[in-house]
């Protein structure tokens, strides 16, 4: 029982502290590349009007951010067969750091539903992030 014990605890530490840091961690992204040293990867939130709208409800429109930016991707041809592995890159112009916010719509006319709640994702930073991540979502719902 003992030796389950311990088995158990190694199993839990490798799945509950390794294994997110493993899916976590990402190649660092790239500011600058030798083929093009007079350019820089850049990555920034731009003040934007959203307008928040459902079906059958009167639109709102909200103070947002959008990310805009150039970050780095590349890939080299490869051959074959392969000799070493793909040099591909990807980094895409992406929230950092967001927050939720409820945006409540009125629908007049509509005795059954007369208001719509609609969740809204508030930018607050971005960064240039590899392209399959998800977006980094930091933040609490206001």
């Amino acid at each position: 029982c003992r030796i389950l014990a311990e088995l158990a605890m190694m199993l839990w530490f490798v799945v509950g502290a390794l294994f997110p840091a493993l899916l976590l961690a990402a190649p660092p992204p790239i500011n600058k590349l030798a083929l093009f040293p007079d350019k820089s990867a850049w990555c920034e939130a731009k003040n934007i009007t959203q307008i928040v709208g459902h079906s059958g409800c009167e639109s709102k429109s909200i103070q947002n951010r959008a990310c805009l930016g150039q970050c780095f991707s590349y890939s080299v041809p490869n051959t074959f067969p392969q000799s070493t592995e793909s040099l591909v890159h990807c980094d895409s112009c992406m929230p950092a750091q967001s927050m939720w916010e409820i945006v409540t719509l009125d629908c007049p006319g509509n005795d059954e539903i007369p208001r719509v709640d609609k969740l809204v994702e508030k930018i607050l930073h971005c960064s240039c992030q590899a392209c399959g991540k998800e977006a980094g979502h930091e933040g609490a719902l206001f």
